[in-house]
């Protein structure tokens, strides 16, 4: 099974220990770059779910788009999760509105409901038959005090395994099997293969991730394979060392609060770490990655942590967003990721206060909120170092995964 968010989620919304968050978000990339992303990660699945926390014509916020457009992009049908706690008959009208909207779409299908919220019986009763007469087919009732809370935030990467009666109340009361059906209806064909995932002879770049750490994004994981690298995962908690073949290194991603004293406990990786990046190693440290690299860091907390001391200063984690905060990006100058003058999207999920004076003037970047004039520079870079507050999908530019990877295969050519 393969799952999507539509749209950059929050780290606690991230299910994927390993290879973070598979996420589709078109205010990122263009149109036709969506339907290579989700093909490729698609590809081997038998079944593929994509998931909105936004209403189905609800506009992104890093560009705009809407859930109904990525449906109607890639052929999804679409079942609608309603919460209808105090709701009676007067449902049907809800359903008849979105019934008539989706309508509106040629290449979209309303194909049902999921119901939440549900008091008793009584209302379940009264809400089935408002909907029957829309013919808007129910999947499942779902009551309160069962579980499933309309409300609750996602148990994130620190919540698994979900809670059994959780999982007990979904098997009882929604039908999976009709579910399962549904995404038979699909009719979406590529134009595009998948490419060959053969790298054995590619340069071999860590990716951290694992407990107390979530990468930025797997289908960016998924990139640098396509351009040629050997791609294996790093543990910033449980891994003592690089291997000796490594030729790149990404710290992209958001670290785990209740893990930060973990990662400052593991010294012997932080000192390879180091020592490979003043080796001339490539690294991108993006989030929290660049978190990793400083000297030390204050956490939501309040604890004080030494890390990697690759940059010799000191940061504070203010806060940690719930919705990621999006930034127009451009480039100052070349650096291992982008050349000047570049420009896409990026996100930030966490305020990071730096307390220190930079490290160097000349700043890599100069980010600005959507619809600012006012821009703001940002980052620190070497000839092999990009760091950032900011996360940066790969996808966003076509030449990045292939500029960070050629400088891979030089490194290792090299030594």
């Amino acid at each position: 099974m393969r799952l999507h968010h539509l749209g950059v989620p929050s780290p606690a919304a991230v299910w994927d220990r390993w290879e973070g968050s598979s996420f589709l978000d078109p205010g990122l990339y263009e149109r036709s770059i969506l339907e290579g992303l989700y093909v490729r990660s698609t590809h081997g699945g038998d079944l593929s779910l994509l998931a909105a926390s936004q209403g189905p014509f609800d506009t992104g916020d890093s560009g705009p788009w809407t859930p109904l457009r990525v449906a109607e992009a890639l052929d999804c049908p679409c079942v609608l999760v309603l919460d209808c706690r105090g709701w009676g008959e007067s449902v049907e009208a809800l359903a008849h509105g979105f019934a008539a909207a989706f309508a509106g779409f040629d290449y979209v299908n309303l194909a049902g409901a999921v119901v939440g919220g549900l008091e008793d019986a009584h209302q379940a009763k009264k809400v089935r038959r408002a909907l029957e007469r829309p013919r808007v087919p129910v999947f499942g009732y779902l009551f309160q005090g069962e579980g499933v809370e309309p409300n609750a935030p996602a148990p994130g990467p620190w919540g698994l395994p979900l809670d059994d009666e959780l999982l007990e109340t979904v098997l009882r009361r929604v039908d999976l099997d009709a579910l399962e059906a549904v995404a038979n209806q699909r009719g979406f064909l590529t134009a595009t293969s998948v490419p060959a995932d053969d790298t054995s002879t590619g340069p071999l770049v860590m990716v951290a991730g694992g407990r107390g750490f979530t990468p930025w994004s797997r289908d960016s994981i998924d990139l640098l394979r396509e351009a040629g690298a050997m791609v294996r995962r790093l543990d910033l908690v449980e891994d003592t060392d690089l291997p000796g073949e490594t030729a790149g290194l990404v710290l992209a991603g958001e670290v785990w609060p209740q893990a930060m004293p973990d990662l400052a406990a593991n010294l012997s990786l932080m000192r390879s770490v180091r020592s490979a990046i003043e080796d001339g190693m490539p690294t991108l440290a993006l989030g929290g990655g660049m978190i990793y690299l400083l000297r030390a860091v204050q956490d939501v907390l309040g604890r004080r942590h030494e890390m990697a001391g690759l940059l010799p200063v000191e940061a504070e984690i203010i806060s940690l967003f719930e919705e990621p905060v999006f930034y127009q990006v451009a480039a100052e100058r070349d650096t291992i990721l982008l050349q000047a003058g570049d420009r896409l999207v990026g996100w930030m999920l966490s305020d990071v206060d730096i307390m220190d004076e930079p490290v160097t003037r000349n700043f890599p970047l100069c980010i600005a909120l959507p619809g600012s004039a006012e821009g703001m520079f940002e980052g620190a870079a070497s000839p092999n170092l990009l760091c950032s507050r900011l996360l940066m999908h790969l996808a966003s530019n076509p030449s990045m995964a292939k500029r960070f990877v050629a400088a891979c295969r030089s490194f290792a050519a090299a030594v």
